[in-house]
């Protein structure tokens, strides 16, 4: 038979191939496959490819070297080793008679694939070896455990199925298949080939120098030892020639590659004119695999898969709170009419200025682990009465806070009191008296009962007014006042209920350049001259902040959801 056999010269190759394959092959077949094999070197290429397709049956320990001597045999003009050879070594099972056994036949299928990934590769494109390959697989194969090839070299938000539903353990020898239902995976090969694994995916593991890749998408970065690193696909293969490329696998196992840096050789994997339909592939460069030939596409084209080349460590968000429990005095604070340090530290820029350094609007409790708050006559609409008025917590940027990152304060109020008409309290966020957001309870009609409200407060003048609900004295309250995503908002807890509401407007973009922001409470008698009397029992503030080393690239830090 030649290299142009004939349509029944094909088929019947197939017969003895799959017969072969399946180790039912009798002698009478074997010395034909033997013939075939000899003659033609298109006949060789095709019982190579053919060995490929059977990548699902389990290898066998010995199957290098079962199959290098199956081909090696049929090259050198020898007959092609059966049962009975490798039963007289002590390696088969003896009495298989000129049967070949199915423990045999499977080795071959897993060498054969070796092959495709190794030799047989480098008998169709002239011969060449990889670069230090046997020096490298000699040092990797000293890190990893007895028969694996591979190793999971790193790993971000990992969701394995079937065996490997916690991680991949120890086992990654040939033929292990890895199923990725989400996130990233590093798998680093024998011979140095580092495969990046983008879930949804699964790949089986070929040997140290080659993966089949059933579904999903993937990068190989190759180093030049490693060069001649395969990667199978259900639409064919892909070569590395020294490179960075990636691979994508479609629902009907269409194979997309792209090649990033360097060049690979891409060919379907059922192509009759395999491997003269193949394609060299260079910078930007794509091509389409659909099993029956290989077509040339645009990098743009292939860019929308969004192939990942590198697994980003996810930036640290930390979160910086302090917190008051009103249990004891705390030195260095804001002093009660007592002297006493009641933990606020500081007022919001431009109110309290005539106030004395003993407030005699404020009393600490360490006993019921509470601080009393008496309003004054101010509002932030219109600036007045700012001397006296009671807007006091603290600087966030003690709390790491530079202008980007996210934050909250809270605070519990008890049997809230009831206030004159347009009475008022709450929470404020800002940068001085001009320029903040404030949200809580304010008292329109009557003194017992309240609205929820939410306002920003720009140059002085109150805008983009939120208020809605029904609220009565008497009733303890959580109200958080927050910023997530740069967004702000007003979450009140009805603790006596059990209900909550939660209020946003239009956000105060005026507030996007401060860097020194103040957070804290706020309580005032807005249009009359009679105070009441706020219980405060719990008061924190909180900034998600980032190492320093992210903050440049971060944008704004949102807390975890």
């Amino acid at each position: 038979m030649s290299d142009d056999a004939t349509a029944d010269g094909s088929s019947r190759l197939q017969d003895l191939i799959a017969v072969y394959c399946d180790g039912l092959i009798e002698d009478e077949e074997l010395r034909e496959l033997e013939a075939l094999l000899r003659e033609s070197q298109a006949a060789r290429i095709e019982f190579v490819r053919t060995f490929h397709e059977h990548t699902e049956l389990a290898f066998a320990v010995r199957s290098r070297r079962a199959t290098d001597e199956v081909l090696e045999s049929v090259l050198a003009g020898r007959a092609f080793p059966d049962a009975r050879t490798e039963s007289a070594r002590g390696d088969g099972p003896a009495g298989e008679g000129t049967r070949w056994s199915r423990t045999l036949v499977r080795a071959g299928i897993a060498a054969a694939l070796v092959l495709l990934g190794g030799t047989a590769v480098l008998l169709l494109r002239g011969g060449r070896e990889p670069a230090g390959g046997a020096a490298a697989t000699g040092r990797k194969s000293a890190l990893l455990p007895d028969g694996n090839v591979a190793w999971l070299r790193n790993a971000q938000d990992c969701v394995w199925s079937g065996a490997e539903a916690e991680m991949p353990g120890r086992d990654m020898r040939s033929g292990k298949t890895l199923r990725l239902r989400s996130g990233l995976a590093e798998i680093e090969f024998e011979q140095g080939a580092r495969v990046l694994l983008q879930g949804p995916a699964e790949i089986v593991l070929l040997g140290g120098s080659s993966a089949r890749l059933v579904r999903g998408a993937l990068t190989a970065r190759v180093p030049e030892p490693a060069r001649g690193f395969t990667i199978f696909s259900p639409g064919g293969r892909v070569i590395d020639l020294g490179t960075e490329f990636g691979l994508a696998v479609e629902e009907d196992g269409a194979t997309t590659v792209r090649v990033f840096k360097g060049a690979v050789e891409a060919s379907p994997l059922d192509a009759a004119e395999w491997p003269s339909n193949t394609l060299t592939l260079h910078d930007d460069q794509a091509a389409r695999l659909d099993g029956s030939r290989a077509t040339p596409t645009s990098a743009a084209t292939a860019e929308a898969l969004r192939f990942i080349r590198t697994i980003i460590p996810a930036s640290v968000v930390v979160p910086r709170s302090v917190s008051l429990d009103f249990s004891k005095p705390l030195p260095g604070s804001l002093a009660d009419r007592a002297g006493e340090g009641v933990g606020l530290t500081d007022r919001l820029p431009g109110t309290g200025t005539e106030l004395p350094p003993r407030d005699p609007n404020l009393q600490l409790d360490s006993a019921t682990h509470t601080l009393r708050l008496t309003t004054t006559k101010s509002d932030l609409n219109t600036q007045v009465g700012m001397p006296s008025g009671e807007y006091l917590g603290f600087r966030l940027a003690d709390l790491g806070h530079s202008g980007k990152e996210d934050f909250e304060v809270s605070a519990t109020f008890t049997q809230i009191p009831g206030l004159n008409q347009v009475g008022q309290f709450g929470l404020y966020a800002g940068k001085d008296s001009k320029a903040s957001i404030r949200g809580g309870l304010i008292s329109r009609q009557e003194q017992d009962r309240y609205n929820l409200f939410l306002v920003n407060n720009k140059d002085g003048i109150d805008q983009d007014l939120n208020e809605v609900g029904l609220m009565t004295r008497g009733q303890d309250l959580r109200v958080t006042l927050r910023r997530v995503g740069g967004r702000y908002s007003l979450l009140v807890e009805n603790l006596t209920r059990g209900s909550s509401n939660t209020l946003t407007i239009k956000h105060p973009d005026f507030l996007d350049p401060a860097t020194d922001v103040h957070v804290g409470v706020f309580g005032a008698n807005t249009q009359s001259e009679i105070s009441r009397t706020l219980t405060v029992k719990e008061l924190k503030a909180t900034v998600w902040t980032r190492p320093m080393e992210d903050r440049a690239a971060a944008g704004s830090a949102s807390p975890p959801r």
